[in-house]
């Protein structure tokens, strides 16, 4: 249900806002499809840094429900009751945090373990992990998934993954995304990355068809092209690694939006089918954390204007 400080919030910043929410036919409340709409602040991640209570009064004044962090609390790094203090004052939720595997050895799991307790989160998701895109390495991360999601279960956490294109790799006549799903327990949060899986040349439709009873989470980021338009480029410069890879995949990326072709990387001004996209999350059997992200902003717009623009064009489909 809508908490009281985020009800109190709305209130105050306008009629025309509740309006709005009460007119859409899938509303963020009670047994709707969506839990709510989320940012993930790698999307603004300098203004985290520079003034992280700002930035996150300013999402909150643009009508976000929650926030998924990222690593970086700016000024609250080493204090979560502080950070979760402040998100409460504002009537803002955290829906998961981004945490690497190396958060997660037996060195470190305690402390992560108390640090993301005392902000309340419910879900640490790996941001990527190489090992998922590899025939030696997806046995290794299929393990670790399940045997961290039984650490996690009794402090009320889960463990999740979120993808990029090259989960989607061909495996075991399927893709190490679909291997990963049909491989690992129900309390395996599935953060599915629709940008990345389009880019990848997937349906993201098709993909929260088969597996929306384990997709929790989903990065609602728009995209301008797909990996095949990338891959002649890819060939020629001979990326020595992923990073260097992901840099000639961002490059063309910008390119795209940067150029005045129509398409841009805001949500609904992009090639992705959004309608079709939200509509087959309204059929999943649980709510789903709608997250916006930006990874590329259009020329001319900050990234506080883009996760902006996103939000609005995201809520024109609600």
């Amino acid at each position: 249900m809508i908490s009281l400080a985020r009800m109190t919030r709305r209130l105050v910043i306008g009629v025309l806002a509740v309006t709005a929410i009460m007119a859409s036919t899938l509303v963020f409340a009670g047994d709707s499809a969506y839990r709510g709409i989320s940012v993930q602040l790698w999307s603004v991640k300098d203004n985290v840094t520079e003034d992280v209570k700002g930035t996150l009064k300013s999402l909150a004044d643009m009508g976000f429900d929650a926030v998924e962090l990222a690593g970086n609390l700016g000024e609250f790094g080493d204090d979560a009751a502080g950070f979760k203090a402040y998100i409460d004052s504002l009537g803002l939720e955290i829906s998961g945090a981004h945490v690497g595997f190396d958060k997660l050895t037996e060195e470190n799991i305690d402390a992560t373990i108390a640090f993301y307790k005392t902000l309340g989160v419910e879900w640490l998701i790996i941001p990527a992990d190489g090992r998922a895109w590899s025939d030696e390495g997806i046995e290794k991360i299929v393990a670790q998934l399940n045997e961290t999601a039984k650490i996690l279960a009794p402090h009320g956490m889960k463990i999740g993954y979120h993808n990029h294109q090259d989960e989607f790799n061909d495996y075991a006549d399927s893709s190490y995304w679909e291997y990963m799903i049909e491989n690992t327990s129900d309390d395996v949060v599935i953060q599915l990355d629709i940008s990345w899986a389009y880019f990848a040349g997937k349906d993201p439709v098709d993909l929260i068809n088969r597996y929306g009873d384990r997709i929790r989470t989903a990065h609602m980021k728009a995209q301008v092209t797909q990996y095949d338009k990338v891959m002649p480029v890819i060939k020629e410069a001979a990326p020595g690694n992923w990073g260097e890879k992901m840099g000639i995949v961002f490059g063309e990326l910008n390119k795209v939006t940067h150029a005045d072709n129509g398409i841009t990387s805001i949500v609904g001004q992009d090639l992705v089918d959004w309608q079709a996209v939200v509509e087959q999350f309204a059929k999943s059997p649980e709510p789903v954390w709608l997250v916006v992200e930006q990874e590329v902003y259009p020329e001319g717009m900050t990234p506080m204007q883009a996760v902006e623009a996103s939000k609005k064009g995201l809520e024109k489909l609600l």
